[in-house]
């Protein structure tokens, strides 16, 4: 039986030999070596998947999970058996097929509800696009704040946020105040066309609205009595320039 060490060094044809020879006794270590090995094909995965005793091992179905030859239907059984920070990690990996990732993606939303304050925060930094739209009303704005460093998040994303009814005006003062977001002119206008914004933050970003836009809002009924009276100052000073 070879050790794990050299099982890295067997080619495609002595790798499936040694696998179908040595399952019922294989350890995890040498599993994991073989799971390793750039000959791992998918009816080694299978065999290694198929293997009750084996699969007993968190870090063999997680690798399972992982490893692109490992058969989708036997990668998904195992999804549901996976800590939510490896799931979190393996959501955006390109070496995860990308069906067994949408799995992923389905897990991650499922356990959200159960996630500390911490973990949700953890995963907004780093999540999927899929869980992005989810965490985007988590109610603590302390998870918003980790989902704006998220390099995954979009424009087009917080852009839906801002208009919809559900946005506390906590949120809309963090993308108010945030320095890469809040300088893009679709976020200043649609935080400005809020009635939630807090009126000092859609006040700030008047000044860098189109003259169309500002005399659109000027006339539109819903624009309150404040914000009218600023539009009419950058107005006038515009005016006078």
């Amino acid at each position: 039986m070879e050790s794990a060490s050299d099982i890295r060094f067997l080619d495609r044809g002595a790798l499936a030999g040694y696998v179908e020879e040595n399952l019922w006794r294989m350890s995890e270590e040498e599993a994991l070596a073989v799971l390793a090995s750039p000959h791992c094909t998918a009816s080694v995965c299978a065999e290694l998947a198929y293997s009750s005793r084996l699969t007993l091992h968190y870090p063999i179905r997680l690798r399972l999970v992982e490893h692109r030859a490992t058969p989708l239907g036997q990668a998904m059984k195992f999804v549901s058996h996976l800590y939510w920070s490896d799931l979190l990690r393996l959501s955006v990996s390109m070496q995860v097929a990308p069906a067994v990732r949408r799995a992923i993606d389905v897990r991650l939303i499922a356990l959200l509800p159960g996630l500390t304050l911490g973990e949700r925060i953890a995963a907004a930094k780093r999540c999927s696009r899929e869980v992005i739209g989810h965490l985007l009303f988590d109610p603590e704005p302390r998870v918003f704040s980790a989902l704006m460093i998220n390099p995954r998040l979009v424009e087009d994303d917080l852009v839906r946020l801002i208009a919809s009814e559900r946005v506390p005006p906590e949120k809309l003062a963090i993308v108010g105040g945030d320095r890469k977001w809040s300088c893009r002119y679709a976020i200043r206008l649609a935080l400005v066309l809020n009635q939630a914004t807090p009126r000092a933050v859609a006040a700030s970003q008047l000044r860098y609205l189109s003259r169309r836009d500002l005399s659109d809002l000027e006339e539109h009924p819903a624009t309150s009595t404040y914000i009218r009276r600023c539009i009419e100052k950058i107005s006038a000073g515009r005016s006078t320039a």
